[in-house]
């Protein structure tokens, strides 16, 4: 419930900074899309890091019932903490990457440039390599 939500805040906040960024004036680090880009990277962040959290808790309580049901020894478990393994890297990769953008952004500090296209990169290797 609380995803749903917070998918549903980061959508109407991501529809909110392109209405600001295609009807406002002064660009990018213009004052009235600032103050809705901010919120909505906040947002994106946090939902990255529960729905890993709650993908990665799935898998973990699934490998486990797996092992109990077919009595398997403890070591099995390889293919879901491969799975998790490269869940975990892969959120923590861009929410790092994006904090750094947050932080900088907010402190009105130009090096926020180079982190969004390190973010953007992120995500477009994250696409690649699940599509």
């Amino acid at each position: 419930m609380v995803a749903l939500l917070a998918n549903t805040i980061s959508t109407a906040m991501g529809t909110l900074l392109f209405a600001s960024q295609v009807y406002g004036r002064g660009g990018f680090w213009a004052t009235i899309p600032l103050n809705f880009s901010i919120p909505y990277a906040s947002i994106s962040v946090s939902l990255n890091v529960l729905l890993t959290l709650l993908i990665v808790i799935r898998l973990v309580l699934h490998g486990r019932n797996i092992r109990s049901a077919t009595t398997s020894p403890a070591g099995t478990n390889g293919l879901y903490m491969a799975i998790v393994t490269m869940l975990i890297e892969s959120s923590a990769l861009y929410s790092v990457n994006s904090l750094l953008l947050i932080i900088l952004w907010a402190a009105g500090n130009t090096a926020a440039d180079i982190f969004l296209s390190v973010v953007s990169e992120t995500q477009v290797c994250a696409l690649a390599t699940f599509g």
